[in-house]
C-alpha cells in the first residue's frame, strides 16, 4: 500500500502533538520545538533486502515528513548513505523523494559497515572546522553559532555493528557537548554493541537514543515518529537547553 506523503505529514505532527501534551501533563513547558532531520542509512551487503522491498524508501519519507511537520523550516532533509565509508550527502525533499532511494542505490555498490566516518560527516557540517598545528578541529566561532542554529536529530539506520566499534564510541562522547542527538534504528538483529552506545557513561548528557525493529514497514508512521523522538524531545532537549548546549 502506498502512503502519501501528505499523510506521513499528519502523522508526524499527530505525534508531536501527542508528546507536547504527555510534556505539559508532566509539567514540563517543552516550547518551540525545531529541529534539523537528518538521516544516516546503513548501504553495507546485508541491508539488500530492505532497499529492494522499499523499507529504506520508507524509512527517508518518514524522516523527511518528519521534517515537513513544522520541526525545519527548510523541509530538506540531508541523506547520508554509508557502508565501510561514507558517502557524500544528498538532499531530500517534496520535490525528489519519490524513488529516491532507488535512483541513488543505482549508481554505487554496497560494502561493509562504519559508522564513524559518517558521524564525521555530520559533525563536520554542523561546524565548520580549521587547521591548527597541521591537525583539523572545530572553529571556536561556529562552535558556539550552532549553540543558536536548530539542533540537529540525526536518525541513524543499521542492521548491524560497525567494524570501527571504538572510534564509534569515542566521537559520540567527545559530541555529547554538541547540540546533535542520535537516534539509531537497529533493524533486524540484536544491537548489543547499539545498546553499548545507548547505555554508555563519560557523557555530558545522553546525546543517544535506540530503538529496534525486525521490520519497520510493519510499523505505523505514527507508532514509529512515537518511539524515535521520545527521547529527543522528551529528555535530551531540555537537558541540552539546561546545560547551555542548545538556545533553541
Amino acid at each position: 500500500m502506498t502512503i502519501s506523503l501528505e499523510k506521513r505529514t499528519s502523522d508526524a505532527e499527530a505525534s508531536l502533538i501527542s508528546l507536547l501534551k504527555k510534556e505539559q501533563d508532566r509539567g514540563t513547558d517543552l516550547g518551540e520545538l525545531v529541529a534539523q532531520v537528518e538521516i544516516a542509512i546503513d548501504f553495507s551487503g546485508s541491508m539488500n533486502r530492505r532497499y529492494k522491498n522499499g523499507e529504506v524508501q520508507a524509512v527517508v519519507e518518514r524522516a523527511l515528513a518528519l521534517s515537513l511537520s513544522g520541526l525545519d523550516d527548510d523541509g530538506v532533509v540531508p541523506v547520508h548513505f554509508f557502508h565501510s565509508s561514507g558517502f557524500p550527502p544528498e538532499l531530500v525533499d517534496r520535490d525528489n523523494y519519490q524513488g529516491f532511494v532507488d535512483a541513488w542505490a543505482g549508481r554505487h555498490r554496497m560494502g561493509g559497515t562504519a559508522y564513524a566516518p559518517t558521524i564525521r560527516a555530520v559533525l563536520d557540517g554542523t561546524a565548520k572546522k580549521k587547521r591548527l598545528f597541521g591537525r583539523s578541529r572545530p572553529d571556536t566561532d561556529a562552535l558556539e553559532a550552532e549553540k543558536d542554529a536548530p539542533p540537529k536529530f540525526v536518525l541513524f539506520v543499521t542492521d548491524g555493528a560497525p567494524s570501527d566499534r571504538g572510534e564509534t564510541t569515542r566521537l559520540l562522547v567527545e559530541a555529547a557537548g554538541r547540540p546533535v542527538f542520535w537516534q539509531f534504528v537497529g533493524l533486524g538483529y540484536s544491537p548489543s554493541f547499539l545498546r553499548k552506545l545507548d547505555d554508555m557513561g563519560n557523557r555530558v548528557v545522553d546525546n543517544v537514543g535506540l530503538t529496534e525493529y525486525e521490520d519497520t514497514l510493519e510499523m505505523t508512521d505514527q507508532q514509529f515518529f512515537d518511539d524515535i523522538i521520545g527521547e529527543f524531545f522528551g529528555s535530551w532537549l531540555p537537558e541540552a537547553r539546561r546545560l547551555g548546549i542548545t538556545r533553541r
